[in-house]
């Protein structure tokens, strides 16, 4: 019997990519204690290079979620706080999912996450969506309006407060700008 590969040792792969990477990907989908671990790696070593990764495990995370119907694991958070670094308003449909994906989710994830990438971007963003009437506009529309609801109730007032303390709380450290 082979030994078990180390959370950091799949986090290694995952993050050279290719044939044994999307292997591996494919059993994380499957297996939420392992990505639990290597997601926890991840946070403490976050990359610039690593947002298409955070994306993809964040993904996963949601469909587990969504699948489950209700929960919200420290796991979902911590991939959120991830992709919300990389501060890019692309991104802000799937924290917007991750934040639909269980009753959990929807009371526990801060709108300031979506945040990240700057009100005004965010806010384009959604309204290109919105405008575009695409697959997704109804979700855009939906997300724009949490977003607006959450400037309303005062979550815009610090943002680098709220972000030094979410990076703190769910142990981001970059290893290089992001």
């Amino acid at each position: 019997m082979t030994p078990q590969p180390t959370p950091d040792a799949i986090l290694a792969t995952l993050r050279q990519g290719g044939e044994q990477a999307e292997q591996i990907s494919t059993l994380l989908a499957l297996d939420t204690t392992m990505r639990a671990a290597v997601v926890a790696d991840l946070a403490s070593s976050l990359q610039p290079a690593d947002h298409a990764l955070v994306r993809r495990l964040l993904e996963m995370e949601v469909t587990a979620h969504k699948q489950a119907g209700h929960g919200a694991s420290e796991t979902l958070y911590t991939l959120v706080a991830a992709l919300a670094r990389y501060a890019d308003p692309q991104d802000v449909l799937l924290i917007w999912r991750a934040h639909e994906a269980t009753p959990e989710t929807r009371a526990g994830l801060d709108v300031e996450q979506a945040m990240r990438a700057g009100v005004e971007p965010v806010r384009q963003r959604l309204r290109a969506l919105i405008a575009s009437d695409a697959g997704g506009s109804a979700e855009a529309a939906d997300a724009l309006a949490w977003l607006e609801a959450g400037i309303a109730a005062g979550a815009a007032d610090d943002l680098p407060g709220y972000f030094t303390w979410a990076d703190e709380r769910f142990g981001l450290h970059v290893s290089g700008p992001t």
